[in-house]
């Protein structure tokens, strides 16, 4: 199985030019702790980097920095860690694992963004796997 038949397709993003502030008020209203920032060329959305809340504490709130005047750009992730949606998902955590992050965007093979794989998505994948190996054996030990 590949990343891209587990990832979630769903994914929070920000232009490079939006407000330090207006990332904080999406992750707000979207419920998540991080967004992909992106550049939009021509309708193509690649990804740029990526912002946490840590991001937002550390390099503006400690900095005393106005999140209004600040953009995304300026905060960004420097090494964005990418995979691709064809990558096998055991060579995807091995990847997310070398470089310490738990999420990474997932690009085609034009590095057009496509999803976000997490060390969750594949958490959910084995437990569902294990919920249906406990059912098999289950009807095993009744008949």
């Amino acid at each position: 199985m590949n990343v891209g038949d587990i990832c979630s397709k769903n994914v929070v993003y920000v232009l490079q030019q939006d407000s330090v502030l207006d990332v904080a008020r999406i992750m707000r209203e979207q419920h998540v702790g991080s967004v992909v920032v992106v550049e939009n060329m021509r309708g193509e959305i690649r990804p740029q980097g990526m912002i946490t809340e840590r991001d937002l504490v550390l390099e503006v709130l400690t900095s005393k920095l106005d999140p209004s005047v600040v953009k995304a750009e300026d905060i960004l992730t420097s090494e964005l860690i990418c995979v691709t949606e064809t990558h096998d998902i055991k060579e995807a955590l091995k990847y997310l694992h070398y470089y310490g992050v738990r999420r990474a965007p997932v690009v085609n093979v034009n590095g057009i963004l496509v999803g976000l794989f997490s060390i969750e998505d594949s958490l959910a994948l084995l437990s569902k796997e294990f919920s249906e190996i406990v059912n098999l054996l289950s009807n095993e030990l009744i008949n």
